[in-house]
């Protein structure tokens, strides 16, 4: 007798289709046959059950992908667990002072409102105007919070585009845009990100009317080559078409194993050029040191020469030295004392 028989395995029916051809086999077949059936559909069975378990283990993968998707949306459309209560793409404000002049313009790529709390925009790009209706500053970044009849919020890395062609990037947890005066203030951790430079602050300050930047506080410079600046009270400014950072507060330079001291500084960072003002005391790690006035370092090139033609006095351990003018090569770790110099070695 021929028997046809059609085999339907899923991965859910896998071990009923087990039993059921285990029975029907047993009553069809010799014990030969029986055995090699037997063990043809365990096979089939056996990768079935696998294929049960790998599809389980990539839907629980999708569910959890797509809940990370969800809360993703939720953080960047929420405020302190509130769901927005409308949402404008491709939003944009023109707001007109009282001389019907335009004083700011609004761009975001999204705008979410909620009750009670701040609207949201996301990529927001926000344009102010000085007095006679010319563009001031613009800033962009990825998400801030606009507090109606009172500013701007900015979170993250922020792009500040002054009118007179300089541009300056920062990172602070908050950074505040006034409606009425135009300033920035952040009393937050600010982090400015120069071209050769990445100075780390407890604020900042910026005055529309002037497009002086005031990094506030603590002043921590790091410069791509190794050096480092601290001191206090940083402003940034454009002099003579060159932008400049300038403190009047004490300073502490450090490069390699040299410390120098000073009553200021000034970085203009396009010609790679540090004035280091009043009293300068440079400490050397041999136990020598060198004081003098008004050093300046030269960094173009890779270079690291101190320069100065002021007096000069060196000494260590085994030499006292007097001179005017000085270049010390600190790379090369060779320093010349040019003119009137008198001593005991």
């Amino acid at each position: 007798m021929t028997h046809l028989i059609r085999i339907e395995l899923s991965e859910a029916s896998g071990v009923i289709a087990y039993i059921w051809l285990i029975f029907l086999l047993n009553t069809m077949f010799d014990s030969q046959l029986r055995y090699s059936l037997l063990s043809v559909v365990f096979i089939i069975v056996k990768i079935g059950i696998i294929w049960f378990f790998i599809g389980l283990f990539l839907f629980s993968c999708s569910v959890q992908e797509d809940k990370q998707k969800a809360l993703l949306i939720h953080n960047q459309t929420s405020f302190e667990e509130a769901t927005y209560l409308e949402r404008i793409d491709n939003f944009s404000l023109q707001v007109f002072d009282t001389k019907a002049k335009l004083s700011y313009f609004v761009k975001a790529k999204s705008y979410f409102s909620f009750n009670n709390f701040p609207a949201l925009l996301i990529e927001p790009e926000v344009t102010f105007y000085n007095a006679k209706g010319i563009k001031n500053y613009v800033l962009n970044s990825k998400r801030a919070h606009y507090v109606e009849n009172s500013g701007i919020k900015f979170k993250g890395k922020v792009g500040i585009y002054s009118s007179n062609g300089f541009n300056h990037k920062i990172n602070t947890e908050e950074l505040l845009v006034g409606f009425e005066t135009r300033d920035l203030m952040s009393k937050k951790q600010v982090t400015y990100l120069g071209e050769t430079v990445n100075i780390i602050s407890q604020g900042i300050q910026i005055r529309a009317k002037d497009n002086i930047i005031k990094l506030i506080g603590n002043i921590r410079i790091n410069q791509s080559d190794g050096q480092q600046i601290l001191t206090k009270d940083l402003y940034i400014d454009q002099i003579e078409g060159q932008k400049h950072f300038f403190s009047k507060n004490k300073i502490v330079y450090m490069f390699q194993k040299d410390k120098i001291y000073a009553d200021g500084i000034d970085i203009n960072e396009q010609e790679q050029m540090i004035e280091l003002l009043g009293k300068v005391k440079i400490m050397k790690d041999s136990s020598s040191k060198i004081s003098t006035k008004n050093l300046s370092i030269d960094q173009s090139n890779g270079l690291e020469i101190y320069r100065t033609k002021e007096k000069v006095h060196y000494q260590s351990n085994i030499a006292d030295i007097h001179a005017v003018g000085m270049i010390y090569d600190v790379i090369k770790q060779k320093i010349k004392l040019i003119s009137d110099v008198a001593g005991i070695l």
